[in-house]
């Protein structure tokens, strides 16, 4: 460190640059902290969406509904597309318990809902 003569005040440049260097790295951090929040919220409202998908696709299998064993699927569109395994599980008159599992895919994640439903066998 040397001797500053009397009056002379600022800063050196090896302090500069030092200051610039810590700046830029608490600046990339905070944009990278930004951007992963930013992501993850995305991903979020997905994963929300396919949910609430997959419990309106469920909702259909009311009681009253006839419902028939098998694999179904289709596309819900935006990037959603949907699958249901039906199997019954015991038969009681024209009443049957049915297992439903359902899976609802989008951008290679999935959400996968399982029930029992007691309803007109078809």
């Amino acid at each position: 460190m040397s001797i500053r003569p009397h009056g002379e005040a600022g800063f050196t440049l090896i302090e500069v640059m030092a200051a610039m260097i810590i700046a830029a790295l608490a600046i990339t951090v905070l944009l990278q902290a930004g951007f992963t929040g930013a992501a993850e919220n995305l991903d979020a409202g997905r994963t929300d969406a396919a949910l609430s998908r997959a419990q309106s696709r469920l909702a259909s299998f009311g009681p009253l509904t006839p419902i028939a064993p098998g694999s179904f699927s289709g596309d819900d569109g935006g990037g959603y597309h949907w699958q249901v395994e039906i199997s019954r599980l015991q038969a009681a008159g024209p009443l049957g318990l049915y297992a439903i599992d359902l899976t609802e895919t989008f951008g290679g994640r999935q959400v996968v809902l399982q029930t029992e439903r007691l309803a007109v066998a078809q």
